[in-house]
């Protein structure tokens, strides 16, 4: 994932533009930074970390120039991995923004054909594919994935671009025409910005033209445009008031990007070592606890496999002893960093332990510690409550249990491709349905706003789900919640549900449990609780978008509880995306 930024302008003009431009583009990525730019020859300039802690880079003038900023996820956090890359001839640069599907294929190809490539990243065929003679409308049939590139060639005072799936831009200003990865960055650049269609390309030139392609070739006469006007505050997120909403709002996209980003020989060897494990436990902390608890029941449906579920923090006192030679360990961590995973999964290693890590972050410890790691690819999470970086573990996780029962021989290659087929088609639904979520759950919050406690509850594969909707009206809205079992919350803590203590109720997927949701609900209404019911029903207070199997409903389940989390803080005023006293990740 990374942040796009380029500019073709009639005079030079320095490069304060371009850092001012990866500044606010920082959410997409910040591990490097990058600019291009036309001299007698194409310059390049890279580093490790953010734009703004990088000044120098941006030291020159010209009338082309092209920025990047890097989150990796195919390709060490790197120097050499940093964008723009370039060709054997030096004569083209390159950045790029998502995933390459087939880029193994293409760079064995390219490396039998005399090509001389130097990083680990999917974005280096690209530039090698130009150095032979394609076009930007050959990269868009040679290319399989969800991604959008941008290109400067030297000698030729244009910013090419092609679009397949991920977002691009087009601001027109004075003197100069702009392209971004998102409309918020264009502010005080240009006050509209033309949205490049999917499946098109074209460019933008010193001398002011601007032309977008269909894939065909053919000039597409209509192009929306919009305006850009956001509050100077909003810019680094994208327009929206706190990244923990600007990240909810991202779960469809960082769903099917997490597809796209693992790659398929590392879920078959990491399906094949788990297969063979004589024990398995999986470890994590909070919400990637909670992410590994969901994770269980997939393991077991589609995997056929028992597995332990262990707090890391728990798991030196409870699970050591049980490890050694034949034990694998599946570390869960968004931020790669967490202590007590890292001390956890550093014991077992001592004692023959195969780690698996599944991570957000390459480079982390984690990733270094693993023997195989798993990339979640969900891109930056700045807030400290996590959102699409729960979601997205969910995605991995569930196709790694589906790679389980297809070395177990319990499902076959095509019930896996409906697997990403149905993720894919659901991540779109749910990127639907988002406002409407939003707005019930605006409704509700008001309501809640003056609450002081509250449960959580449901059972089976959702009772993980309540936990982590507990978790987040603690951290969002500093509003103290519990999750219960549904059964369980019949011993004991039913004492509390009355005069409109809020309950909020998933209901269960699983029909075994239908009896029990039947019964609660109306014990609970019998005791004037505020019920809050969450399902995919058109009568739940909280509506879930309809999940098209199971296993996607525990995703359908929690977006509705973490809007809920945010709408609630927002009401209370709280600083949501930096709750006191907790951090991104728990590191001593």
């Amino acid at each position: 994932m990374g942040g796009i930024f380029a500019f073709a302008c009639r005079s030079p003009r320095d490069g304060s533009a371009i850092l001012e431009g990866l500044r606010r583009l920082t959410y997409r990525g910040y591990d490097s930074v990058g600019v291009a730019f036309l001299d007698d020859k194409i310059e390049v300039k890279k580093a490790m970390g953010p734009a703004d802690r990088n000044p120098g880079l941006f030291s020159f003038t010209s009338r082309v120039a092209l920025g990047h900023t890097r989150y990796a996820t195919r390709g060490w956090p790197t120097v050499e991995n940093a964008h723009p890359i370039l060709d054997c001839t030096g004569r083209v640069a390159v950045v790029m923004d998502g995933v390459i599907d087939n880029y193994e294929q293409l760079r064995s190809s390219l490396a039998s054909r005399g090509h001389r490539l130097v990083t680990t990243t999917d974005t280096e065929v690209i530039p090698h594919l130009l150095e032979e003679g394609k076009g930007p409308g050959d990269l868009l049939s040679a290319l399989r994935g969800t991604f959008s590139a941008a290109y400067v060639r030297s000698g030729d005072e244009k910013v090419w671009f092609v679009q397949d799936g991920q977002p691009l831009v087009i601001g027109r200003g004075q003197d100069c025409l702009y392209l971004a990865s998102d409309l918020p960055s264009l502010y005080g650049f240009a006050d509209e910005a033309v949205i490049v269609p999917e499946g098109s390309y074209g460019y933008i030139s010193a001398s002011g033209e601007l032309s977008v392609f269909s894939a065909d070739g053919s000039p597409v006469q209509q192009l929306t445009s919009k305006r850009v006007k956001y509050e100077p505050g909003s810019l680094d997120k994208a327009g929206y008031p706190h990244y923990m909403l600007k990240e909810i709002y991202e779960i469809p996209e960082a769903l099917e990007r997490t597809t796209h980003s693992l790659m398929d020989k590392y879920l078959r060897l990491s399906g094949m070592i788990l297969y063979g494990a004589r024990r398995a436990f999986i470890i994590g902390n909070g919400t990637s606890l909670h992410a590994g608890m969901v994770s269980a029941y997939y393991f077991s449906s589609l995997g056929g496999m028992s597995i332990d579920v262990v707090s890391a923090a728990e798991f030196p006192y409870y699970a050591l002893d049980s490890v050694g030679t034949g034990t694998v360990v599946l570390a869960v961590s968004q931020s790669g960093e967490t202590s007590d995973v890292i001390r956890s999964v550093k014991m077992a290693k001592q004692r023959g332990a195969v780690i698996v890590g599944v991570t957000n972050v390459l480079g982390s410890r984690l990733a270094l510690e693993s023997n195989v790691y798993l990339p979640i690819g969900a891109g930056p999470e700045l807030a400290v409550p996590a959102t699409k970086t729960f979601t997205s573990t969910l995605v991995a996780l569930m196709l790694l249990a589906a790679h389980v029962g297809l070395t177990a021989g319990r499902l076959s290659q095509a019930e896996l491709n409906e697997l990403y087929n149905d993720i894919r088609s659901f991540s779109r639904s749910l990127a639907e349905d988002m406002p409407a979520i939003d707005a019930a759950a605006s409704k509700i919050a008001g309501e809640l706003r003056d609450s002081r406690d509250a449960y959580v509850v449901s059972s089976g594969i959702t009772y993980p789900v309540a936990l982590e909707g507990a978790l987040k009206l603690k951290e969002a809205a500093m509003l103290h919640a519990e999750g219960v079992q549904l059964g369980e919350l019949r011993h004991g803590p039913m004492v509390l549900a009355r005069g409109n203590y809020p309950i909020i109720v998933i209901k269960p997927r699983e029909e075994a449990a239908e009896e029990l949701y039947s019964r609660v609900m109306s014990e609970l209404r019998a005791r004037e609780a505020k019920v809050i019911e969450v399902s995919d029903s058109t009568q739940a207070a909280l509506q879930a978008p309809r999940a098209p199997r199971p296993e996607l409903y525990p995703i359908a389940a929690v977006a509705p509880l973490q809007l809920l989390a945010y709408r609630v803080g927002f009401e209370r005023g709280l600083p949501i995306d930096s709750p006191p006293g907790l951090a991104k990740a728990i590191t001593t």
